[in-house]
This record gives C-alpha cells, structure tokens and sequence, in this order.
C-alpha cells in the first residue's frame, strides 16, 4: 500500500489525500464545503485508503452520512 491513482479511488466523495500530512480530503456536507480528516500516521492513512476510499467505501462512516444528503426524502 503506497500511493493511489485517482483510477484506484472509488469513492465519489473523495477529493483529494495527502501523504506529508495523512490527511484525507472529502466532499462535505454544504454546497462547496470539504471535510479534512487527519489521522494518526502514514500508515493509518494508507490503510483508510485502502479499506474505504479505493476498497468498499459504503462502509466508510462519512459516506454513509454524505449519502443521506443525497437520498429522497
């Protein structure tokens, strides 16, 4: 697990990661608004990535909120 390719990220929220600073960038919840989440290590980092952003993102907490804002009513 090292760097991801915007072609390995299936999530559609995602926006953007970076490795300096094991920050992941999300869409967030007001129009225009993004959502930074920082985690503890490179590491950690990674294995979001992996698990969630380019594995079954729909397990990922912030989806599952970002998907409701979506849904019908």
């Amino acid at each position: 697990m090292g760097n991801y390719t915007s072609v390995e990220i299936k999530c559609p929220f995602y926006v953007r990661h970076e490795n300096k600073t094991s920050t992941i960038t999300c869409e967030g919840m007001l129009p225009g608004s993004s959502v930074k989440s920082h985690l503890r290590s490179g590491e950690a980092l990674r294995g979001q990535i992996a698990r969630h952003c380019a594995g079954d993102y729909k397990r990922c907490p912030w989806y599952r909120v970002l998907w409701g804002k979506y849904e019908e009513p």
